[in-house]
Formats: structure tokens, sequence, C-alpha cells
């Protein structure tokens, strides 16, 4: 058979970041691991299925594959006691280590990929009741919920850090934001992604906006500039290039930040996560309120180290 590299191997050979960050890596909470059980046998479908023209049972493959992955990998013999394999791996991966479980769970989205290929025959003698992809969606979704920093990518398991705008943006700002006289906007910052994580996109638009709108007038508190109570982003902008908070020599460039500033985070927030929904409620897909966390997570850093 291939040799199949587990996450856990690649895990060990990727540098730890001792940053400050929005989620955690080391502890799989319990109700996750219920949650995550419930969703495979929907998914995955049953440990056998009874063949009525050949009179007797027939184990379930996807689940014997991710069984023999595991164990060749791990080299071991067994995961424990059961009739199935199944059994064995759903059991197992209620009390095992983090690692364990990180490898497993990787695995059982490489079985999710398996069942694309089966037959809706197949699928309906296994009891198979969710869509792969539908089961991934969710996954994630408990993943973030559960403030875990990982996430399925069709058969592979990555670290939310390992993407490049988590790592360079998002905890950088939150490193910054844990500096004096920014207590607010990491308050806010860190609302928005507990908003995301829960799938509430309108509020994680409007609390990363917030996070940004606060950091400048950290800022401005810090060097005594006023600005009225009420300031919005734009009258903020005004305010800081009044008073020279970015270069004279960044000429275009300038112009150019303003520009984005001005058209970017605040035109999201304004048009899909404030001054009310209307009639018919307005729906923020979860790839907008990413951008806006990622956007306000580069403003931020942009006014802090310039504010320097």
């Amino acid at each position: 058979m291939s040799i199949y590299e587990l996450f856990s191997k690649r895990r060990a050979d990727a540098e730890k970041s001792g940053e400050i960050d929005v989620y955690q890596y080391d502890h799989i909470p319990d109700h996750l691991r219920v949650q995550i059980k419930q969703i495979s046998i929907e998914a995955l479908g049953k440990p056998r299925q009874y063949v009525l023209r050949q009179g007797r049972d027939e184990q379930n493959d996807i689940w014997a594959r991710v069984e023999k992955y595991y164990l060749r990998e791990r080299g071991l013999d067994t995961l424990g006691r059961g009739d199935s394999a199944s059994e064995r791996i759903l059991v197992f991966m209620r009390s095992c280590s983090t690692e364990e479980w990180l490898d497993l769970l990787e695995l059982i989205g490489v079985g999710l990929d398996i069942v694309t290929r089966k037959s809706p025959y197949w699928r309906e003698g296994y009891d198979v009741r969710e869509t792969p992809d539908r089961a991934r969606d969710e996954i994630n979704y408990r993943l973030r919920q559960a403030g875990l920093g990982y996430q399925l990518e069709y058969s592979q398991l990555v670290r939310t850090d390992s993407e490049y705008l988590h790592g360079e943006v998002v905890k950088p700002a939150l490193l910054l934001l844990s500096g004096s006289g920014f207590a607010g906007p990491r308050e806010e910052f860190l609302a928005a992604h507990k908003h995301y994580r829960n799938g509430e996109h309108r509020q994680a638009v409007s609390m990363a906006a917030n996070a940004v709108e606060s950091t400048f007038k950290a800022v401005f508190d810090q060097k005594g500039w006023d600005y009225p109570s009420g300031a919005r982003i734009t009258d903020l902008l005004r305010i800081a290039r009044d008073n020279r908070l970015w270069p004279d020599y960044l000429d275009a460039s300038f112009d150019q930040l303003i520009a984005t500033l001005k058209s970017g985070l605040p035109k999201i927030r304004d048009n899909d996560a404030s001054h009310g929904q209307g009639a018919v409620p307005k729906i923020v897909p979860g790839y907008v309120a990413a951008y806006a966390l990622h956007l306000a997570a580069s403003k931020i850093i942009f006014i802090s180290e310039a504010a320097k």
C-alpha cells in the first residue's frame, strides 16, 4: 500500500509559533469529540450492511481503510476492542491524545473524499445521510466554534496559522493590540473572531470595523490629538493625515492607502452589517466575514506601526 504521511509528522516538522493567538491547538474539548463522531457516522456511514442476495454482512470499507492507514503509519496492531473498524476508531477518538485525534480526523477527511466516488446504492446501503462537502463544512465550523486552530482542506488537515494571512496578519495584529492603551480595540477584535467562529458573520464584520476605528482613537489618545466623540472612519482618516501619522514621502501610495481604508472595510460594514437590515434579513457570507477580519488586522498593524 502507498505511504500516507500523517498530519502529526508534518506538524512535528513545522516550527511552533509563540505569539498571541485567537486559537488554541493543544486541547480537544469533549463536546467537540462527540460532535465530530456524530458527523463522521452520518457522512461515512454505518459499520456494516446486510447483502440480501449473498445473505451476509459486509463491512464498510471506508472505515476499514481509515483504520488500516492509521495502524500502518503509527506501527500499531490494533486500536482496541470492537466489532467493526468504525466502532474501534470512534471509541479510540473519545479519549485519545490531541495528536492521535488530529491524525484520525485527517483520515476521516480522506474517507470523505472516498465517499464521493461511491455509488448511490453503496451510500444507501450504509445509510450515508450527509454529503462530503456539507460534512467537511460542518467539521470546520465545529472546529472554529471550539476555538481549535485547525481545518480540513479536502483530505488534508492544516493549522489555521499556517495560512499566510493568519500567520502574517492576524496574529501580529493581536500582538500589537496587547500593548498598553489598546484594551478597547483588542476586545473588539477578539469579539469579531468569536462571532466568526460562531457563524455570526454580520456581527463579525461590524466588530472588525469597530476595532479599526478604536485603534485610530487609541493612537490619537496616546498622541494627544483631539477627535469628535462620534467620529467616523473618514473623520479619523482626515485627522491622521492632518497630523502626518504617515510620512509625506508615501505620496501617491499614501492616497491609495487612504482610498483602501475608505472603500475597503468600512464599505463592507456599511453595506452588510450596519444601519439595520430592512424587511429581508441580510446574509453575510463567511468569506466576506473572513475578508473583513483579515483586512481589519492589516489596517490595525499599519496604524499601530505608523504611530511608532
